[in-house]
């Protein structure tokens, strides 16, 4: 267990000095220049200058990238032009909204899944069950944004049940933090529950008939239990895998949903940068993304050492 937390810290280093490197220049390729985009095309040239000094953005490529390089190993990530506020600050601003989100519709993506699968393995004649499996093949197949409009229109403009769009912390008001995150949260749990549903009802019948269940079901056990307590643990490894990344890409990609419901998520915070040519939020946030993947995958490994014990003994 110690040995893989030590190679996931020591792949943590090398995979943020690359991809923070690959950003660094990257992003300075997109056209623009972040001095006139804050301070205007009529900005005097002296003054356009001194901006690029203060933001780190003032001669040779190289140069520039020795300084940022040696700041962030000093835990300074720079100030974001557009929030007039340190990278760290303005990220810590806007990842509430985004965690609760990925969390909310993750967790009950999986406990849905985890229900539909069951029910499936230990009652494959029932018509619900199977209705639920071919409904979760439609569900892969719905755009986010369609289904967001969707939503919209149906609960939020003619059943006026919750707002159209809005933020509120859980925290605050809880009532209408649900109200809110009602409709976000439905969107990704339909998409995300029906992959989960598809890759765990493999699993699971392919466990349901094998040898090792035939004491259980000597024991008297009702075939509900026989999945829940023999079944599943063997069939939740593939799945592991795909809860994790899934979660780590929410927290990343939901930008278009961020924006159709007008929250004030890292995907909102991200568009914001590259409009406004923020090269320093760019980097920080993205760097941000890039320590959640690599958590995420060593949560997800040590998850499997919990759930099969001949993981925790290779």
């Amino acid at each position: 267990m110690l040995g893989i937390i030590l190679r996931r810290l020591v792949n943590l280093v090398i995979i943020l000095f690359v991809v923070g490197t690959l950003l660094f220049f990257i992003i300075r390729a997109i056209p623009g220049d972040p001095a006139i985009a804050l301070l205007g095309s009529t900005a005097k040239p002296e003054e356009l200058e001194a901006l690029r000094q203060d933001l780190g953005i003032s001669g040779p490529l190289y140069l520039q990238y020795l300084g940022w390089f040696g700041r962030v190993l000093q835990g300074d990530f720079g100030m974001s032009i557009i929030y007039d506020k340190p990278v760290l600050d303005v990220i810590a601003d806007h990842i509430a909204p985004t965690l609760t989100i990925a969390i909310i519709s993750t967790l009950l993506s999986f406990l849905l899944a985890v229900l539909i699968t069951v029910w499936n393995a230990s009652s494959p004649r029932n018509w619900v069950a199977r209705a639920l499996n071919q409904l979760s093949q439609i569900g892969l197949a719905l755009p986010d944004f369609w289904l967001a409009v969707l939503l919209i229109y149906l609960i939020a403009l003619n059943l006026r049940w919750v707002p159209t769009s809005g933020y509120t912390d859980i925290w605050v008001d809880p009532i209408a933090s649900i109200r809110t995150l009602l409709l976000p949260v439905a969107v990704l749990v339909i998409g995300q529950g029906a992959s989960f549903v598809i890759v765990l009802r493999e699993g699971m019948l392919g466990q349901m008939s094998q040898l090792y269940l035939r004491t259980a079901r000597v024991k008297g056990l009702s075939e509900f239990a026989v999945a829940m307590r023999h079944a599943l643990p063997n069939a939740l490894l593939p799945i592991l895998t795909i809860v994790g990344l899934n979660f780590a890409g929410l927290v990343g990609g939901i930008v278009i949903l961020e924006n159709i419901f007008v929250i004030p998520g890292l995907g909102s915070m991200m568009l914001g940068a590259i409009n406004g040519r923020d090269f320093l939020l760019l980097q920080g946030g993205a760097l941000f993304i890039a320590v959640l993947f690599v958590t995420v995958n060593l949560i997800t490994d040590l998850t499997y050492a919990l759930v099969d014990p001949k993981v925790r003994v290779s």
